[in-house]
């Protein structure tokens, strides 16, 4: 089942794309269906839905052509990249950073995730003054690049809180039979 996406998600990886170079940026769209670039080369509205699918193949495809060696490091690089873009200074999430205070991001995950995506659903639970479990349950199909980008987006995010020395572990997936993609984090 594939649902929808708001269209942050998408300019998040566009820009990633787009630092990457013209070079690797031309290849990756030329790659994609005449109907992707066309959804992608018109103005993509950060509160607008676009179709999950889109984002699939975009990341995908960017996987395909410019993994150099470690597509699992690809996939963390982007959500770090995500959460920088989204939660960095002019990001349009911005507004759940509280310095000093990573548990209030992550406490927000949920609502955020919610906002973002028209299936599925976060849990967020603190399991200690600096640590805490986020858990992905009945989104669309499950894949490990998804839970690649999210460990990045949750270190990142608990980085721009002031967390340090960063941990962030999937200690159960979906895409490997589990019942939730669970994230433990923790930091310093």
């Amino acid at each position: 089942m594939i649902g929808k996406v708001k269209g942050t998600l998408l300019l998040a990886r566009m820009k990633y794309l787009r630092a990457q170079g013209v070079d690797s940026t031309e290849r990756v769209l030329r790659r994609l269906s005449e109907e992707d670039r066309r959804v992608l080369a018109d103005t993509i509205l950060p509160s607008s839905w676009y179709s999950a699918g889109v984002l699939l193949r975009l990341e995908t495809t960017i996987a395909a052509l410019l993994t150099r060696g470690d597509r699992h490091q690809l996939f963390r690089d982007m959500g770090r990249f995500s959460a920088e873009t989204n939660l960095g200074q002019a990001g349009v999430q911005r507004a759940y950073l509280r310095e000093g205070d990573p548990q209030f991001l992550l406490r927000h995950v949920p609502r955020m995730y919610v906002a973002q995506h028209d299936t599925g659903r976060r849990e967020y639970v603190q399991t200690g003054e600096r640590s805490a479990v986020l858990r992905t349950l009945e989104s669309e199909e499950a894949r490990i690049d998804d839970c690649l980008t999210t460990i990045g987006w949750l270190e990142r995010g608990v980085e721009l809180s002031g967390g340090r020395d960063v941990r962030v572990v999937e200690q159960e997936c979906r895409a490997r039979g589990g019942a939730a993609c669970e994230y433990h984090c923790e930091w310093q």
